[in-house]
């Protein structure tokens, strides 16, 4: 399957190639949700609510993820997130689709390091690393899926089966692909902007502009000259629970891993099936990895075949 850079040089001219996009697009949205529920499973005491904050971004990456699936399926594709190879090897320093990261994404507490991580992934218009020639943007590259739609104009399934939860709606015409690939862009890579000054018009702040609030400690707030700064009211950054991988054997993230695969092999009957999303898959998920996380242990987030 072709890289990012390679579809944004490329352009998206065949209904495969929209495919495989989405596809990759799928697989980059859900790999920044392990490290962002990691750290804020790490949360104990939490006298600013950064937990909250880190949880309202973990649930936009959900929407978005799922948006990705629903434009797949309405063109006639069927997501494939029930494997192993779906699911990134963490510690990584190159997110799916080639997006190189200078610091290395992992599953660990929630650290002004690990803001710093995360910062990194959500930057503007995604130019984390220095390289001889311009990389390949996540936001171009929402962008190109953006312009594949409307030079390939594929037929659309109104009846297509999708994951219909809050942001996350079913793809009935061209119009609805443009318009969920214009919300993730607002709400996370990909924004335009720059790192103080976020683009006009937006509801909420991009991701970046959250995480970024969480390591400085304070809150961003205009001034009457339309000036932004990070100088609102003061942020406290949270006490943790550290972990760390365990070794023992069998593994104790095992019923953890069980639980993924479940709701992976959940959310793809979804697209396939028209089964409707098991919430409670996800608190059952969430239970697990708070629970390992306060004995001192890392979730592996790993696929593992159910019986």
């Amino acid at each position: 399957m072709k890289t990012i850079a390679q579809f944004v040089k490329d352009r998206i001219t065949t209904p495969a190639d929209l495919q495989d996009a989405l596809q990759i697009a799928m697989q980059l949205e859900f790999s920044t949700i392990p490290p962002y529920l990691c750290a804020q499973w790490s949360i104990d005491s939490d006298p600013s609510d950064v937990a909250d904050m880190i949880e309202g971004i973990v649930v936009q990456e959900m929407y978005h993820f799922a948006l990705a699936g629903n434009m797949l399926a309405a063109i006639g594709g069927v997501p494939n997130i029930t494997n192993a190879a779906f699911i990134p090897s963490y510690p990584t320093n190159v997110l799916p689709g080639g997006i190189p990261q200078k610091l290395a994404v992992d599953l660990q507490p929630l650290t002004p390091e690990q803001a710093q991580v995360f910062m990194q992934i959500e930057y503007p218009e995604f130019p984390p690393v220095a390289l001889a020639a311009a990389p390949a943007t996540i936001g171009a590259f929402h962008d190109t899926i953006a312009d594949g739609f409307k030079t390939v104009n594929p037929p659309i399934n109104p009846n297509a089966f999708s994951v219909t939860s809050g942001e996350a709606k079913p793809i009935k015409t061209i119009a609805d692909a443009l318009a969920a690939i214009s919300l993730i862009k607002g709400e996370g890579e990909g924004t335009a902007g720059s790192p103080d000054q976020p683009p006009a018009g937006n509801k909420t702040f991009a991701h970046y502009y959250v995480f970024k609030e969480i390591f400085v400690g304070k809150t961003l707030v205009q001034d009457a000259a339309g000036h932004w700064s990070f100088s609102g009211a003061a942020i406290q950054f949270p006490t943790t629970f550290k972990f760390q991988q365990s070794t023992a054997t069998p593994s104790r993230s095992f019923a953890f891993n069980q639980a993924l695969s479940q709701l992976l092999i959940g959310l793809q009957a979804c697209w396939k099936s028209g089964a409707k999303p098991n919430i409670g898959a996800m608190f059952n998920l969430r239970t697990l990895g708070v629970g390992l996380i306060t004995q001192g242990i890392r979730p592996e987030f790993l696929w593992v075949p159910l019986a």
